[in-house]
């Protein structure tokens, strides 16, 4: 037990520490090419908060534990959203700027409808998966072409604002210019070594606690892993919010959300096929639609998340838990 819990935490230590030194070296490397700042925000930084359940999906779908890896998904969307959302705004009240709602609110939904959808019907193979990152690919040019044209530029904060001011996240806005090319490609070989043998050593010690507690693979990939890789985006929230930016944790869960969905969807659906648990069909899909819903909703009425209501997000996840391990 005591090697298991070992593995996990060590695992899960790297895959955060192996992140932030590849989005740090990408970052590096794409201002000393001469890559904006735009293009860096909303590709590199929003990609990064998803490296640690991108290679966590990888890892388990590579080592026969498929269910574990959907699971991963599934459980981070929903802790993005009860979790995350519900502890920033527990802090202190949420403004969400209307742009936000209306653009990435309404890609999420489609997104989250698409991947169930498409995941109670058929396992994601090559055709759904490829589908899901062009949609992706296709998301991220409309929104750049949006970001780059000058006709909604009122006090709403835009994506790009987002992304930009959640790159302090990885404390490199200050001091990234610093790095000379050679020591950016090396911070980006470290990065992708360290995510490469950490996601190896996560998802052994969580198929093993799978074992040991003798829950599915799906349980523990929607629980300990689903909270384990949204760890990053959850010290930030709680950081963001206590700053007094707590509009950064929306925008961050709302991007995590649909970067899992598309492109780490699309991603092991190319690894595929990856069938999906019948438990996560009828129990766990209605609640990441109800969730990633009940959030929209809220934030939506008045454009802000009231303190009771982020209290109310946290009592549906200790909810949504129990239930998992009744």
């Amino acid at each position: 037990m005591a090697e298991t819990v070992v593995s996990i935490v060590v695992g899960l230590v790297g895959l955060v520490i192996g992140a932030d030194f590849l989005v740090r070296g990408a970052v590096a490397v794409a201002r000393r090419i001469g890559v904006s700042s735009l293009v860096i925000g909303l590709t590199l930084v929003g990609f990064g908060t998803s490296v640690p359940e991108t290679a966590t999906a990888i890892h388990a779908v590579l080592a026969g534990a498929p269910a574990m890896a959907v699971g991963n998904i599934v459980g981070a969307n929903i802790a993005n959203c009860l979790l995350i959302v519900g502890l920033a705004t527990a802090i202190t009240p949420v403004a969400v700027p209307e742009s936000l709602i209306r653009r990435e609110g309404s890609a999420l939904t489609v997104a989250t409808l698409l991947f169930v959808a498409w995941g109670t019907s058929f396992p994601l193979g090559r055709a759904s998966g490829m589908v899901m990152l062009v949609l992706l690919g296709l998301y991220l040019w409309l929104t750049f072409s949006q970001e780059s044209t000058p006709d909604d530029h009122d006090e709403e904060t835009t994506t790009a604002d987002l992304a930009r001011e959640e790159g302090w996240r990885f404390a490199f806005w200050r001091w990234v210019g610093a790095f000379p090319l050679a020591s950016a490609l090396i911070l980006v070989a470290g990065g992708v070594l360290l995510i490469v043998y950490s996601g190896s050593a996560f998802v052994d010690g969580a198929a093993a606690l799978a074992q040991l507690l003798g829950v599915s693979n799906s349980v523990i990939g929607l629980s300990v892993v689903a909270i384990g890789t949204t760890a990053p985006e959850m010290v930030t929230s709680a950081v963001a919010a206590m700053r007094g930016r707590p509009g950064l944790a929306v925008g961050n869960a709302i991007g995590s959300c649909f970067y899992n969905l598309l492109g780490i969807g699309g991603l092991i659906g190319l690894m595929g096929p990856v069938p999906i648990p019948d438990t996560v069909a009828r129990f766990d899909f209605p609640v990441l639609v109800a969730a990633t819903l009940l959030v929209l909703v809220l934030a939506s009425t008045g454009r802000r998340i009231a303190r009771p209501e982020g209290f109310a997000l946290l009592a549906c996840y200790a909810v949504y838990l129990f239930a998992l391990f009744r």
